[in-house]
């Protein structure tokens, strides 16, 4: 593979082959492209934050409320108080289903009924 840089880059590599950290031009090249894909898995990470990464941050009285909502919905479930759904087909049921009654809620709410 041929790569063509400007003088001044060029100019960079020599000087960091002079300094003798590197022995030629190409483990300087590979050291920034490895550099380059550190730093772009780092912008990933960044972009696709994990769930501790969102927590921690949260204030106390955030989580508390989270915390609260999560309960509220296992004791749901626990109740029996939930939709079942199989598959593709069934999700987009209950998708419609949803629909309908936004709908219907719309209807009722609209000036003149």
């Amino acid at each position: 593979m041929n790569v063509s840089i400007t003088d001044q880059l060029a100019g960079y590599v020599r000087k960091k082959v002079k300094s003798g950290r590197y022995n030629n031009a190409s483990e300087v090249v590979r050291e920034a492209l490895r550099r380059m894909e550190e730093d772009d898995e780092r912008a990933l990470r960044l972009a696709k934050p994990t769930a501790e990464d969102i927590l921690t941050d949260l204030t106390e009285e955030q989580l508390d409320g989270i915390r609260r909502r999560v309960r509220a919905s296992i004791d749901d479930v626990e109740a029996g108080k939930f939709l079942e759904y199989q598959g593709r087909e069934g999700l987009k049921k209950l998708a419609d289903g949803v629909k309908a009654r936004g709908r219907q809620l719309l209807a009722r709410q609209a000036p003149g009924k």
